[in-house]
């Protein structure tokens, strides 16, 4: 899921802004994760439901990095009423199945891993990095959900730094 949610970098130095930019684009990611056949093809519709799942899917994570998880997430919402999943009893548990193939299908898949990851409590462990010009999706791996960056090393430091040298400039007045 953070694949799909960085397909948008908002990153000023970005070689690729959005991916998703043409039904061609969602193609080749869709593709890219084995969520598309070969000889499938996105539409302008599919790829109006991708960007409002990735818009919905990028609001409910830095909703999770505020500590915010009751909140509905409207674009979430209507991307998931637009992709068309059904119940299946094919084994030892009922899962869900997209309905149709295709780029719909592919998308169905994966709300079928928001989903999944809500059950397994890893849903809310998929933030946004906080800092501004970076908002790169992760997995918060910290032991107690309070990771606010995609990297101490970078973002996190960059952060630091900012509020050390903010504090000696006051210091100094």
């Amino acid at each position: 899921m953070c694949d799909y949610a960085n397909t948008l970098d908002v990153d000023v130095d970005a070689l690729c802004a959005d991916s998703l930019v043409d039904p061609a684009g969602l193609t080749d990611w869709l593709r890219a994760h084995n969520l598309l056949g070969p000889d499938e093809q996105a539409d302008g519709d599919d790829l109006a439901i991708a960007r409002t799942f990735r818009s919905g899917l990028r609001t409910a994570m830095l909703r999770h990095t505020e500590g915010d998880h009751t909140s509905t997430v409207a674009d979430l919402d209507d991307a998931a009423g637009r992709l068309p999943l059904r119940v299946v009893f094919d084994g030892a548990r009922p899962r869900l199945a997209p309905t149709v193939g295709g780029a719909r299908g592919g998308l169905a898949r994966l709300l079928v891993a928001v989903a999944e990851a809500e059950s397994d409590d890893a849903w809310r462990r998929l933030k946004i990095c906080v800092a501004d010009e970076c908002q790169w999706a992760f997995y918060d791996t910290s032991k107690n959900r309070s990771r606010h960056w995609c990297s101490m090393g970078v973002c996190g430091n960059r952060q630091k730094t900012r509020t050390y040298r903010s504090r000696q400039r006051a210091n100094r007045s």
